[in-house]
């Protein structure tokens, strides 16, 4: 299967690519890592994990499980705390992307992979910014979380209008969700 991102194939991005990583916290981490532990990394470097500041132990694991070289990690604020209401969450929100910004501009990576919370909406929209101004060429692929069966997540669906591919784990999400969304037909484990 070819997997095309933008007007462009996985196989014709510059190797080796930039890439950004966009950690979760929790169960979102652990398979982000399991992702990044079946990746060549030869061909994805430097990395620049970038995780939400108050999440220590995502932290933690990234340092423990990355053994290469050219790597670093860089803390960006929570677009939204467990049990924060949405409007205050928008503000939180316009934050983080203002902080974000200088990150993706002086990282300028070929490649944003996430998957999940809202940490990684503010970090798309900003690379989704470079990319429609020219300033980077960056494909942002999101990959949905393997929980999630029948509906795309909130993050999955607001994804949907930034993300060059969707790539998720069920096929019912597939036939749903249509030609932008790739199906992983064996998880995060092939």
């Amino acid at each position: 299967m070819q997997c095309l991102i933008g007007n462009r194939s996985l196989k014709t991005l510059r190797h080796p690519a930039r890439t950004l990583i966009v950690i979760g916290s929790g169960g979102h981490t652990a398979e982000m890592l399991r992702l990044m532990n079946k990746m060549n990394k030869k061909k994805f470097t430097p990395r620049l994990y970038l995780l939400a500041n108050t999440d220590t132990t995502s932290q933690i694991r990234v340092e423990n499980e990355e053994c290469g070289i050219d790597w670093s990690i860089v803390k960006i604020p929570r677009s939204r705390y467990v049990n924060q209401s949405y409007l205050t969450s928008i503000f939180s929100t316009i934050y983080s992307i203002f902080m974000t910004v200088p990150v993706v501009i002086s990282f300028k990576p070929d490649l944003v992979l996430c998957n999940g919370p809202g940490t990684c909406v503010p970090v798309c929209f900003v690379a989704f910014l470079v990319k429609l101004f020219h300033y980077v060429d960056t494909s942002i692929i999101f990959v949905e979380s393997i929980c999630r069966v029948n509906t795309l997540s909130l993050t999955g669906k607001i994804m949907y209008f930034f993300a060059d591919l969707i790539i998720v784990q069920w096929y019912e999400l597939k036939q749903k969700y249509g030609m932008r969304v790739k199906y992983l037909d064996e998880g995060l484990s092939s």
